[in-house]
């Protein structure tokens, strides 16, 4: 399968040149009446103010379609605020680093060979985002023994079932790199969508476990405000939200986690993480980007991993006797 085209890491660092010489132009001007300390406070609170108020304006929009909190997971408006700040801090690294220069921080998009009995991970971004996100989680998988492809699925504003289709290639070029059997699927927001619409299409002969990270199982409030078939598609009540739905009425064909927090700001009504035939874990005080850099997700996405495997190895030994 020839390699992904990275479109949003073009577009992405085109837009972070534009910053630059904006900040250039804007430099020039103060420095000639005001000084360098001008230009540095100035560029400064400018960079960090818009991705403040954009990442503010998210929690506004959760804030005002939000689900209830359950009592266990209330806090304080001052965690809170120390969690939105993380949020922000994961957005920006996301956006201006990870993403824009994904062939940098995440190396080529060749699937790993595997080395060792355990299903490879395969790690499915959302809207809007490519396998840059998972920078940190695939360190951290992989310093565990975990086999981890990151991919990227483009064409961006494509329909989710045309992104299933990119997903179902992927997973066949794992497998075939790997020699395993089955592949555990790991995803974040839209991907969770994506790879539910891989199993409506292809099953789940191929796939293990499915665990999603702040999953939008029934759309999101934040969809009316994105452009593309794929965020159509998720606002909520939508004709292709209802008749994937339809197609799982008998259930999900693999083990399914979905972990999410009830403090997400781009899944609104956060409950829509919560699927009715999935092993619902949330969480609290993790922003929605900051679920792909969490220790906790972490942990939690480790032993559903380990899980997966065991349950193999069950398997196994009870086809023996």
């Amino acid at each position: 399968m020839p390699a992904p085209q990275e479109t949003l890491a073009r577009r992405l660092r085109l837009i972070l040149a534009a910053e630059v010489v904006a900040y250039a132009a804007l430099g020039v001007w103060l420095w000639a009446g005001r000084g360098w300390a001008s230009v540095v406070i100035a560029v400064t609170l400018i960079a960090v103010g818009w991705r403040a108020a954009l990442v503010l304006a998210t929690y506004a929009l959760a804030w005002r379609h939000r689900s209830p909190v359950p009592p266990e997971h209330r806090r304080s408006a001052l965690m809170l605020l120390r969690h939105a700040v993380k949020e922000g801090a994961a957005w920006s690294a996301s956006y201006a680093v990870l993403e824009p220069f994904v062939g940098r921080v995440m190396g080529d998009d060749r699937p790993p060979r595997a080395s060792g009995p355990r299903f490879p991970v395969l790690t499915v971004h959302g809207y809007l985002s490519n396998r840059g996100l998972w920078w940190a989680f695939r360190r951290a998988l992989e310093a565990r023994g975990e086999t981890v492809w990151a991919v990227t699925l483009e064409p961006v504003f494509a329909s989710i079932d045309v992104l299933a289709g990119l997903l179902a290639a992927r997973v066949d070029e794992l497998l075939a790199a790997t020699g395993a059997r089955q592949v555990v699927l790991v995803t974040h927001s839209m991907g969770g969508l994506v790879a539910r619409a891989y199993l409506r299409a292809h099953g789940g002969v191929k796939v293990a476990r499915l665990v999603t990270l702040g999953a939008p199982h029934h759309g999101s409030k934040h969809a009316h405000l994105g452009l593309g078939a794929n965020a159509r598609e998720m606002e909520p009540g939508s004709p292709w939200l209802r008749a994937l739905a339809a197609s799982e009425a008998q259930g999900l064909p693999v083990p399914c986690t979905s972990i999410f927090s009830v403090h997400d700001n781009f899944v609104a009504p956060q409950t829509s993480s919560v699927h009715p035939a999935a092993r619902n874990l949330p969480l609290a005080g993790i922003g929605h980007v900051s679920l792909a850099f969490s220790a906790a997700v972490l942990a939690l996405v480790a032993a559903e991993l380990d899980a997966a495997n065991a349950d193999a190895l069950g398997r196994g030994a009870a086809a023996r006797r």
